[in-house]
């Protein structure tokens, strides 16, 4: 946790050597070797950040960057692979919603949240988690990731960030290429097919093909079960139709199957461990820190997905016409152990249905004039169904120390959870090139946003257990079990709208050097909290013998109780963006501070996620990047990030279990008037100058690749990548059990390809040093035994690559 907010790192002495290490070997990188240095080029990486094909050099923003042809070389996946390059970003699959943070600012976990991180594929707005998810890091022409608040041209739910994900387009002429992936020690199999080029005269197509599969890595020794286990089809369909000389029409359509089971999860930790329940079970045994575990439910996912989107590009006069109409969908099943438990406390289904239409309509001037700008709508419509059915529940097999005595024999009823949105906005930004050295630039935008909710949840079979002996009403206080989980909120509604602004000034200080500074705002919308399974408008009281209602009840909750409001940002960043060696190399600066408000939070309440606002949170810092061509065949590069990230205010924060039930020697689980809770008495932490999630104060990337010629027609390439991450944490009371120790992953890529790039050979080995690591660490639901929780990472593996290209 942090104390100071001075710009320097106060982790443990190796957690500082390795990220100054990695400054150290960037720096050194970027210094001329040689004369001949300077008589290399490297290759101008274009981006459409403020939609408009832009060299990254020039725009006024903090951009990380990534080819399709590099994610395809070293054999990423995923946007979580993509990432671990990409310092101060993270992606992860979560536990039961992903996680996207830009610089410790993201949404947690709750189907709830929009993400805090706008995804955008194509231009088209990815704002739910399992849209984000499907493989994106195929046949790309490239990623961009746009760090700081994006409020402007990509809409209200970038207040943390961006990542703009382009893929390739259809082609004049004829291509095709075929990949295989094969990785023995985990049986994954990844299989590309990709066909591109005319149809007829004006049109022509673009088909991308994966099928990707694993038998897994880790063992379920409860269902002697190895996963993940996975089945993934996905494909990509394009036209493009030149109809003249100044209008081109495309058409996409994307269709994603994918099914998995034995999702890993592991306990690392507990007071339980070797102990037993009620029943002679263990429920929480400590198997292994990362390939074991044990469930007593195999857990599983179904996800169908669905995009279509149709683009019309009219060069006018005086500016390009943008159309986007897009359609996106997909219904997704999962189901299993949600309480991490090797007993059967709490087994779940959860189906999700979500519908989104949107439509931007952009005019964007040709560039290069004395005002270059940008002007345009949106308009966006969804809706989102979502029911959840307790499948078991028997909270006293987690142990004598559960949150609460619920038991059930039957399944419950599903839940409700209908949501429908809409929102518009208009937007526009404008740069004024006031000389040919100084440019500055305004935006504005303006939203407005609807959500209407119905949520219902019906607990009539829940019972209260005590000992062997079960109860329809508390016998304390005679409060109906089912009325407390139980309720019905209809017709519900918020309304909201927002201005947000940017502003920068560009410098060109000389032909290589480009300085910037800005400020923008950004917000995120509020919303209703999917997880809520508390009581409604009244509690009746009830004998707890025969569960019959006595006529009498007492105050329940209001809908307020669901509610979480929006959160908003202002953000400052100077930076610079600079050519060295006559173009040989690249080095780019950003220092950033960004001030949040009522930012929004989530944390494991009992069995659920529950969502509410901090006050007031900082995220500053530095980022570094940059890289060489050394000679014409050996390249370096890399990124170096400090980040100090934390609460300004936030008071009410979730205790830690051992705040919670032992006051006395873990003091810090507060009353409202500020005083430590006693034994049996609820309260809250407060996090004032604490971290954020997923802050980690040092992150860093390095790569090196050679190529060496062998003979006229072949060449060997090698690579090796080092990517770093000092401490953070991933749970929202920041217990100390909860921390992520630093980690080093190695990677390394050696390939043997002919010269004109027909043919590729590549052994492709990832981890190579077996980092134990985990994404997620979290307490153990439903027990107060200091038991926890973690969503390991792959653990090394070696794998063969062949792909052909025609």
């Amino acid at each position: 946790m942090k104390a100071d907010r001075t710009f320097t790192s106060k982790r443990a002495s190796k957690s500082h050597a390795s990220a100054h290490l990695t400054l150290s070997a960037l720096a050194l990188a970027l210094v001329p070797t040689s004369q001949a240095i300077a008589q290399l080029m490297l290759e101008e990486v274009v981006v459409t950040a403020q939609k408009r094909s832009e060299s990254l050099q020039d725009v006024p923003i903090a951009i990380a960057t990534m080819s399709g042809e590099r994610i395809d070389d070293i054999g990423i996946t995923s946007l979580q692979e993509l990432t671990q390059y990409m310092p101060n970003v993270t992606v992860n699959a979560g536990a039961g919603t992903p996680n996207l943070f830009i610089r410790g600012v993201g949404s947690g976990t709750n189907q709830g949240f929009e993400q805090s991180v706008g995804m955008y594929i194509d231009g088209v707005y990815a704002g739910r988690g399992p849209l984000a998810a499907v493989p994106t890091t195929m046949d790309l022409e490239r990623v961009e990731v746009l760090k700081g608040p994006q409020g402007i041209l990509f809409g209200k739910n970038t207040i943390a960030g961006a990542i703009n994900v382009t893929t390739a387009k259809p082609t004049d002429e004829f291509e095709g290429m075929v990949e295989a992936l094969y990785s023995p020690d985990h049986g994954e199999q990844q299989y590309n097919l990709v066909l591109s080029g005319p149809l007829t005269d004006g049109l022509s197509g673009r088909l991308a093909v994966r099928h990707d599969a694993m038998d897994g890595w880790w063992d379920d020794v409860t269902n002697r079960v190895e996963g993940p286990d996975r089945d993934n089809w996905y494909a990509r369909g394009s036209l493009r139709w030149v109809a003249s000389d100044n209008l081109e029409i495309t058409a996409k359509y994307e269709y994603g199957d994918f099914q998995g089971e034995a999702s890993p999860s592991v306990v690392y930790q507990s007071d339980f461990a070797g102990q037993e329940n009620f029943a002679g079970a263990v429920p929480f045994p400590v198997i292994s820190d990362r390939n074991k575990g044990a469930g007593d439910a195999d857990n599983r996912s179904s996800t169908d997905t669905d995009v279509f989107a149709l683009t019309v590009d009219w060069q006018l006069d005086f500016a390009t016409f943008t159309s986007i109409s897009a359609y996106s969908a997909y219904d997704r099943m999962s189901a299993g152990d949600t309480d991490f438990a090797a007993t059967p406390a709490l087994h779940r289904t959860r189906w999700e249905d979500y519908k989104q239409y949107s439509q931007e309509l952009r005019l964007v001037s040709p560039g290069g004039e004395t005002i270059d700008w940008i002007a345009g709508a949106y308009y966006q419509r969804n809706e989102l169904d979502i029911s959840r059915r307790i499948d078991a529940i028997d909270f006293l097999q987690s142990g004598p120390l559960s949150v609460a005595a619920l038991y059930s024999e039957e399944p419950g009823v599903p839940s409700v959870f209908d949501q429908d949105g809409e929102s518009w906005a208009v937007f526009g930004q404008g740069t004024w090139n006031a000389t040919d050295t100084l440019r500055f630039t305004l935006g504005l935008r303006y939203n407005e946003e609807t959500k209407d909710l119905d949520k219902v949840t019906v607990s009539d079979g829940l019972q209260f257990r005590f000992g062997s002996n079960t109860f329809y009403a508390n016998p304390r206080n005679g409060e109906l079990t089912a009325d407390v989980r139980q309720h019905s909120f209809t017709d519900l509604s918020r309304d909201e709208d927002k201005w947000t602004f940017s502003g920068a000034i560009q410098w060109d200080v000389g032909e290589d050097t480009m300085l910037y500074a800005s400020i923008s705002t950004g917000f995120k919308g509020g919303g209703y909290d999917e997880a809520y399974s508390g009581a409604g408008y009244e509690i009746r009281l009830a004998n707890p013998f025969t569960g019959e209602p006595t006529g009498e009840s007492i105050p329940g909750a209001d809908p307020s109780i669901l509610e979480y409001e929006p959160e908003e940002v202002l953000s400052y960043e100077v930076g610079a963006k600079m050519r060295l060696l006559d173009g040989a190399a690249e080095l780019n600066l950003a220092v950033f501070r960004m001030e949040y408000e009522d930012l929004q939070t989530s944390s494991l309440v009992g069995d659920v996620f529950r969502v509410g606002n901090a006050g007031e949170a900082i995220s500053q810092g530095v980022e570094l990047d940059g890289r060489i061509l050394l000679t014409e065949r050996f390249s370096v590069g890399g990124a170096v990030a400090y980040l100090d990230a934390y609460y300004d205010d936030f008071t009410g924060a979730t205790c830690t279990v051992p705040q919670a039930t032992d006051p006395v020697n873990n003091p810090g689980c507060l009353r409202e008037d500020g005083t430590n809770i006693a034994p049996g008495e609820a309260g809250g932490q407060d996090l004032k100058d604490e971290t954020l999630l997923f802050s980690p104060d040092w992150s860093a990337s390095l790569y090196a690749q050679y190529v060496i010629p062998l003979g006229t027609s072949m060449e060997l390439v090698s690579g090796v990548d080092i990517n770093y991450s000092d401490e953070f944490y991933s749970a929202l009371d920041l217990d100390p059990n909860t921390k992520h120790d630093d980690a080093t992953r190695i990677n390394a890529r050696i390939a043997l390809a002919s010269t004109d790039d027909t043919w590729t050979v590549a052994l492709i080995g990832k981890n190579l040093t077996d980092e134990k690591t985990t994404f997620w660490n979290n307490d153990v639901p439903v027990t107060d035994s200091n038991s926890y929780f973690g969503l390991p990472e792959r653990p090394r593996s070696i794998a063969v690559q062949a792909r052909y290209r025609f």
